[in-house]
């Protein structure tokens, strides 16, 4: 007989970092996660170029922000103590308000899988926050909607892949990868765990020109000026947080770029990518270090 399915962990970060511990069937706290829906995939848009023999064309399939619907029931907690019931309203109340020092503020969904590894995403109570069902004994059930501007859930720990020069030849073929020569030309496998693109942010540490290239992809970006020795640069790729900063200095080097399009600031494909770093200029000094995130179409 097989064993009985192990309940999802659901955690809710909210603005202010507390965490809600939403899985607790016991109620201990006066509070736990009763339904939720719409964690289960994308919410996609479809356009079509319509033919003359009735039939058309998929032209455009892009995926949407999304919607997650939680039913939150809130009672007396553990103490049996109505104004601790009446401190958890105040309290739900505030922590689904994504609204902080007068700018939008999001709380983090996170669900735990009978694996132990957890996903999480940003959201925003849009609604239900003033239309509980409240109960004759001390009982409440708030239905929110959140809305999701980034549909894709994210691993909690980042991944990191670390580059540097060596004083021998040749190209070792584990992480780190050291790459040879005061013109670095290297290639290297990174693999992107998740179903869905990834951003990389770079982190460079002159001297040297960086060239970056997703050979996978045919995607390439470079700059036009010398990183100086001992200056460091960060290179944000993600559309929407696209930047690139020194941040020795805190000078904006965007102008700096070479690339023909936003999209040449290349995301990492599921599975594995194949990238070459070129830096020119470089010496002993020279390090990049490549960080993402492994996103993923659901919870």
């Amino acid at each position: 007989m097989a064993a009985p399915p192990t309940p999802l962990q659901i955690d809710y970060i909210d603005p202010d970092g507390n965490d809600w511990n939403l899985g607790d069937e016991s109620m201990q706290n006066g509070y736990a996660c009763s339904a939720i829906t719409g964690i289960e995939g994308l919410p996609v848009s479809m356009q079509t170029i319509p033919m003359l023999d009735g039939t058309s064309i998929p032209s455009l399939y892009l995926p949407q922000p999304g919607t997650i619907t939680i039913a939150i029931a809130v009672t007396c907690p553990a103490s049996g103590l109505e104004g601790d019931y009446y401190a958890n309203l105040d309290a739900v109340a505030r922590a689904f308000y994504n609204r902080r020092n007068e700018q939008p503020a999001p709380g983090y969904l996170r669900i735990q899988r009978p694996d132990g590894s957890s996903r999480q995403v940003a959201v925003y109570t849009t609604s239900g926050l003033n239309t509980p069902e409240v109960g004759i004994s001390n009982d409440t059930i708030y239905t929110l909607t959140l809305q999701t501007p980034d549909p894709y859930w994210s691993d909690l720990i980042q991944q990191t892949a670390n580059y540097s020069i060596s004083p021998a030849s040749g190209i070792l073929p584990l992480l780190p990868v050291f790459l040879a020569g005061s013109t670095v030309i290297g290639t290297n496998t990174v693999v992107n765990g998740g179903n869905a693109q990834a951003w990389p942010i770079w982190t460079i540490t002159g001297p040297g020109t960086p060239t970056m290239q997703n050979l996978t992809t045919g995607r390439k970006w470079s700059m036009n000026t010398v990183i100086q020795a001992g200056h460091v640069v960060q290179v944000v790729t993600k559309p929407g947080q696209q930047m690139v900063v020194d941040t020795t200095t805190g000078a904006n080097m965007w102008d700096n770029l070479v690339l023909s399009s936003l999209r040449d600031l290349w995301s990492l494909m599921a599975g594995s990518n194949q990238i070459s770093i070129a830096m020119s200029g470089s010496t002993l000094a020279t390090s990049v270090n490549l960080a993402w995130t492994n996103r993923w179409n659901r919870a």
